[in-house]
């Protein structure tokens, strides 16, 4: 049985629909309704004296391991106080990819085991298009443990250098919505991020503080920007680290984003 649709009904569903489309994201087509594209730029500063770095306790393989200075990598700021290490990525569904950057993007992205850490630290990858190469350069045996939400864990050993089995690659199949942490069951100051993602629309700051995300759809979006001292960097400006930004054609800066030391509270 239908009834007829009153006033009420009409405007309750048009206020639904209203905002299911402002849920979602818009990007927009050229002259030629082909997708334009533009690169998003910006540089993240720690607005506070940059924090010494505490020295980790070595007490697995001390003979070669000790030879490094180790320290906590989970807060690092540049000479010029741009702090390292900060994701900034889409977090809106859906994205257009520009086939340029598909077309550019290496299929292994590298994590390696050098001098008794994880280099880099932090990185992401794209899983449709790119899997992790783990490579052990060490003269000693390495572990690497991923355990990924909803996807296959991953506990791989790689023996020494000058041995046999020194790199493997491993694939990931879901999407996370954040970094996954990378552990090594052997030595348990080596530490590291990866963020399995299912565009490629992402960039980890680097020790300027500088990042950048190349050849984005030209619409507007919503954005994470994640620190595993904190996780999402919640800010004023972002909060639970999410803000919203138009992506023009060309050049968009999002210029300097000053975070103050209170900003990682909750950091150890």
């Amino acid at each position: 049985m239908s009834f007829p649709l009153t006033r009420r009904h009409f405007l309750t569903q048009s206020v639904a629909a209203v905002a299911a489309a402002a849920a979602m994201p818009t990007f927009a087509n050229g002259a030629d309704n082909k997708p334009q594209w533009g690169d998003l730029h910006g540089r993240i500063v720690y607005d506070g004296p940059p924090p010494e770095r505490k020295k980790l306790k070595v007490d697995k393989d001390v003979e070669f391991c000790g030879k490094f200075d180790i320290r906590d990598e989970s807060l690092m700021v540049g000479p010029q106080h741009g702090l390292a290490n900060v994701f900034i990525y889409l977090r809106s569904r859906r994205a257009p990819i520009c086939p340029e950057l598909e077309k550019s993007l290496p299929k292994d992205v590298l994590l390696d085991n050098r001098d008794a850490i994880f280099q880099p630290h932090c990185l992401h990858l794209w899983i449709a298009r790119q899997q992790l190469l783990i490579v052990n350069s060490d003269p000693i045996a390495q572990n690497v443990a991923i355990a990924p939400l909803g996807d296959v864990p991953a506990n791989i050993v790689l023996n020494p250098k000058r041995g046999e089995n020194v790199e493997t690659r491993w694939k990931f199949e879901r999407r996370q919505t954040a970094p996954v942490k990378i552990s090594c069951n052997y030595h348990p100051w080596e530490t590291g991020y990866v963020l399995p993602l299912d565009h490629p629309y992402c960039d980890i700051s680097k020790f300027d503080g500088s990042f950048s995300i190349p050849k984005m759809p030209v619409g507007t979006w919503q954005f994470q920007a994640w620190h595993e001292r904190v996780e999402f960097l919640d800010t004023p400006a972002w909060p639970k680290g999410r803000f919203t930004y138009e992506i023009k054609p060309g050049v968009n800066d999002l210029g300097m984003i000053k975070l103050p030391p209170a900003s990682f509270r909750n950091g150890p």
